[in-house]
């Protein structure tokens, strides 16, 4: 075979990409040098393009071009030129934030900051609080509880018991999703508990540093059985964020939108400003503490 068709690049393998035609063959193709220039700042190839490839009949192939991406799931490139992107994965339209009540514990930081690298990629963001069979549901509970009221998509689950797993799986039906979050909290468990057969390994978390050891080296985006496909990510200690001023990071609490039309100064940080609406909510426990610190801390680190 020689023309090019279409299909979407389902992992990385290193310099190669294996590409799953209509046809749901999967060949393991290099990129092309053409390609390669193409992308001035961002990654040329990552797992979720639809891409044009040349494939061959011994399963090997050439990606010959990336189609424009919907969506992407990005943070600065290491150790490169300023303004650089990673590009983790694209065309996804969900980012579920994969944390765990216990055992790593509970960072709604981190959720936070997974919540608003998610809208910034034009991603619809889904949490999941995993291992609520570790003693503290009641904590689970009243976090859920906080993100629900902000309007936020919230799953309790437990992947040793299955609780919640079908209710889950449900929001993942007919979705592109990547699975992000901390090592250890369950992200390929899940993953094993929504697809029988799958067998990712897993791994315990350190009793000496309570944090999750990492377990997924690469991206890799998995067909669901009910439809759609889920990618799971390298655990992430900490997600940077890129191009979003800390003047903007209010609009990424939707919970602050009543009470910032009444603030004496116009526009108002929310930080340090006096006569501060959405500090005086918060003082009336309208909105919640570890809500507004996580706003605070969030908009200080950029």
């Amino acid at each position: 075979m020689s023309e090019s068709i279409q299909g979407i690049v389902v992992a990385s393998r290193g310099k190669s990409f294996d590409v799953r035609s209509d046809e749901h063959r999967v060949y393991r193709c290099d990129v092309r040098q053409k390609v390669k220039v193409a992308a001035t700042r961002e990654t040329p190839v990552a797992v979720g393009d639809d891409v044009l490839f040349t494939p061959a009949d011994d399963g090997s192939g050439a990606i010959d071009k990336v189609l424009p991406r919907r969506t992407s799931f990005y943070r600065p490139a290491k150790g490169g030129e300023t303004g650089n992107k990673q590009i983790i994965v694209t065309n996804l339209d969900q980012l579920a934030v994969i944390a765990s009540v216990k055992s790593p514990p509970l960072k709604t930081g981190l959720i936070d900051r997974f919540i608003i690298a998610a809208r910034v990629g034009q991603m619809k963001p889904v949490i999941v609080i995993n291992k609520i069979d570790l003693e503290e549901r009641n904590i689970a509970q009243a976090v859920a509880d906080i993100y629900t009221s902000a309007g936020f998509e919230i799953h309790l689950t437990s992947a040793e018991t299955g609780e919640g797993i079908d209710r889950l799986s449900a929001a993942l039906n007919h979705h592109r999703t990547l699975f992000a979050g901390h090592s250890g909290a369950g992200k390929s468990t899940i993953l094993n508990a929504l697809i029988p057969g799958l067998n990712l390994k897993t791994k315990e978390v350190s009793d000496y540093s309570n944090r999750g050891k990492h377990t997924t080296t690469s991206i890799e985006l998995f067909e669901l059985p009910s439809g759609g496909f889920v990618a799971d990510s390298p655990g992430l200690k900490v997600m940077g964020l890129w191009e979003v001023p800390a003047d903007a990071i209010a609009d990424y609490y939707p919970e602050f939108e009543r009470y910032s039309g009444d603030c004496r100064f116009q526009p108002c940080s929310h930080r340090h400003e006096p006569d501060c609406a959405v500090k005086a909510a918060v003082q009336r426990g309208e909105i919640s503490d570890f809500r507004y610190e996580n706003f605070v801390a969030i908009a200080d680190s950029l």
